[in-house]
C-alpha cells in the first residue's frame, strides 16, 4: 500500500515539475513574441496560474513524505527525545487532520462548481471543478503521508535544532 502511495506521489511530482518547465518556456516564448512584435498567445498566462495551483498541490504530497516543508526543530530539540517523538506524533496527526478538513472543504466545493457548471473565465473558458479537483485528491495524499509519521517508525522532526542536508 505504501509503494503505491510512494509510486503516485512520486509522478505527481514529476508532472509537477514538467509543468513548472512547461511554464518557463511559455513565458519565454511569450517575451520572445513580444520583443519581435507579436501577440503571443494570451493563453500562456491562463496556463501559468492554472499551473501554480497544480504544482504547489501535485509536489506537496511528495514534499511531506519526504519533510520537505519549511519547518523549525528549536521546541523539538529541546524536548526530551520521548516527549519529543510524542509531541512530533501529535503534530503530524494535527496536519492530517488539518489536510482532512482541507479535503472535505475543498471537495464540497469542488462538487458544487461541477453540479453548477461554473466556469472559470479568462483567455478561455475552464470548468471551476477542473481547477479544484486537485485539491481533495492532493490534500488527501498529504493526509496519507501525515499518517506514516504518526503510526509509524520514523517523527516528522528530528529532534535536532539547525540545518541538516
Amino acid at each position: 500500500m505504501l509503494k503505491v502511495l510512494d509510486a503516485i506521489c512520486n509522478l505527481l511530482a514529476i508532472l509537477a515539475g514538467i509543468y513548472l518547465v512547461g511554464i518557463m518556456f511559455g513565458i519565454v516564448f511569450q517575451a520572445t513574441a513580444r520583443s519581435f512584435n507579436f501577440s503571443g498567445s494570451s493563453h500562456i498566462f491562463t496556463f501559468s496560474e492554472y499551473g501554480l495551483l497544480y504544482i504547489v498541490m501535485a509536489a506537496s504530497p511528495w514534499l511531506v513524505r519526504l519533510r520537505g516543508h519549511v519547518f523549525i526543530e528549536l521546541l523539538t530539540a529541546a524536548l526530551p527525545r520521548d516527549f519529543g517523538r510524542l509531541f512530533s506524533r501529535f503534530v503530524a496527526l494535527l496536519c492530517c487532520v488539518i489536510c482532512l478538513v482541507l479535503v472535505w472543504y475543498s471537495l464540497q466545493n469542488t462538487i458544487k462548481a461541477f453540479n453548477f457548471n461554473d466556469m472559470d473565465e479568462r483567455s478561455l473558458q475552464m470548468p471551476k471543478w477542473l481547477l479544484l479537483g486537485a485539491m481533495p485528491i492532493c490534500f488527501g495524499l498529504m493526509a496519507l503521508n501525515f499518517l506514516r509519521f504518526v503510526f509509524g517508525p520514523e517523527t516528522l522532526h528530528s529532534g535536532q535544532a539547525g540545518v541538516h542536508e
